[in-house]
């Protein structure tokens, strides 16, 4: 659990605490007075600890993503040649995801080289040594699939481009 989350919690404890205080001595306050502690002592602290808490758990995602992501990129530009599956089971990701991830390591310029899904293969690359009009894959005659994506038509190679 990181610290954000941490502190989300303390600042919900501390508004049960004063809660519990409050309710406790509402005898010796006047109404007035219990509904200003309430709003200052209870409701504050609570909707600050809720959004801190919040927060912290985006946080933790992003950070998850980025390990990943780190992963991924440590294991195919080390390796060269990796197999998708592989790195699914080393990420404990879904293919679905994985891919989701690999796209944004592309749109973010990190990751340059190709994927084949048929055959589940993530290869790195150097795009000034490729001949970007011909498929590494098959040889097949490429063509543009979207913003920094060239497709193989014939065997399915996606193109990674920065």
């Amino acid at each position: 659990m990181n610290k954000s989350k941490l502190l989300g919690i303390a600042f919900l404890l501390i508004a049960i605490a004063f809660a519990a205080w409050l309710f406790s001595n509402t005898g010796a306050r006047n109404p007035g007075g219990t509904i200003m502690g309430l709003i200052i002592l209870v409701l504050l602290p609570a909707i600050i600890g809720a959004y801190v808490f919040i927060q912290g758990g985006r946080e933790e995602k992003e950070t998850k993503k980025v390990t990943v992501e780190q992963k991924i990129l440590n294991a195919v530009e080390t390796r060269g040649t990796v197999m998708i599956n592989n790195l699914i089971v080393e990420t404990g990701l879904t293919r679905d995801i994985f891919k989701n991830y690999l796209e944004d390591l592309v749109g973010k310029g990190l990751f340059t080289g190709y994927v084949n899904w048929k055959e589940g293969k993530l290869v790195s690359r150097d795009m000034s040594k490729m001949d970007m009009h011909k498929c590494p894959n098959c040889g097949g005659e490429l063509e543009l699939a979207g913003k920094g994506v060239v497709r193989c038509p014939f065997c399915g190679t996606e193109i990674f481009l920065k």
